[in-house]
C-alpha cells in the first residue's frame, strides 16, 4: 500500500521586528534563504511504507511465533482471594545475603512461611525475584560481631492475609536473623473506584 502525501505550505516571511534591524546584507544566511523562498508552496515527497517495519513484517517474519525470552514464563491470570473477616493483607519484602546456597534459601524461607501459618496468616505466596544489585551497598553486623558489606542480595517477596497482631513477631523475627540485610511489611489497601 503507497501512501501519498502533498502538503502546500507557504513559507512566512520574517517578522518586522528582524527584518528591520538587519538589512538585507547584514542578515544570517537562514534568514536571506527564508526571504527567497517566501510564497512558494512546499511539496512533501510520497513515501511508500509498503513491506516496511510499520506493516509488520518488522524483526521477524509472520511464521516465527513470537515466545517469551529465557526466565520469562507464560502465566495464568489467576482471581485474588478476598480477604477473610478480621485479617488484611500485607506483603513483606526481605533481602537475603547474596551467598547463600539454594538449600539455605529453601530452608529460610520455609521457616518463615511456617511462622506466618503459625502467626495466623492465610494464603501465603512466596515470590523468589533473585539476586537483585542494591541502590547502595549496605553494612549489617551479625551476632558475632562481624561486618560485612553488600552490594546485591536475594529478594523475597512474602503476599499473605494475617492479623495485625501478628506482623511484630514477623519482624522481629526478620530482624534478628543474621541472614536477612533488610526487610520492609506493608499493609496493602484496595484502591476505591
Amino acid at each position: 500500500m503507497a501512501s501519498s502525501i502533498s502538503l502546500s505550505i507557504p513559507l512566512c516571511p520574517p517578522s518586522n521586528s528582524l527584518s528591520t534591524s538587519l538589512s538585507p546584507s547584514h542578515k544570517p544566511p537562514f534568514l536571506q534563504k527564508r526571504t527567497q523562498l517566501s510564497g512558494f508552496p512546499l511539496r512533501a515527497q510520497t513515501l511508500d511504507f509498503s513491506g516496511s517495519f510499520f506493516e509488520g513484517a518488522g524483526f521477524g517474519s509472520e511464521d516465527d511465533p513470537i515466545t517469551p525470552g529465557p526466565g520469562f514464563t507464560a502465566t495464568e491470570p489467576k482471581e485474588e482471594p478476598q480477604c477473610p473477616p478480621g485479617l488484611r493483607q500485607y506483603e513483606t519484602m526481605a533481602v537475603l545475603r547474596p551467598d547463600m546456597s539454594e538449600d539455605e534459601r529453601l530452608s529460610l524461607t520455609q521457616k518463615y512461611e511456617e511462622l506466618l501459618v503459625a502467626g495466623g496468616a492465610m494464603y501465603v505466596e512466596v515470590f523468589n525475584r533473585g539476586v537483585i544489585p542494591l541502590a547502595y551497598s549496605i553494612r549489617k553486623k551479625n551476632r558475632a560481631g562481624e561486618s560485612n558489606t553488600y552490594l546485591d542480595g536475594i529478594y523475597l517477596l512474602f503476599t499473605y492475609f494475617t492479623k495485625p497482631e501478628s506482623i511484630t513477631i514477623l519482624e522481629d523475627t526478620l530482624l534478628a536473623d543474621d541472614n536477612v540485610i533488610r526487610s520492609s511489611t506493608f499493609k496493602i489497601r484496595k484502591r476505591k473506584y
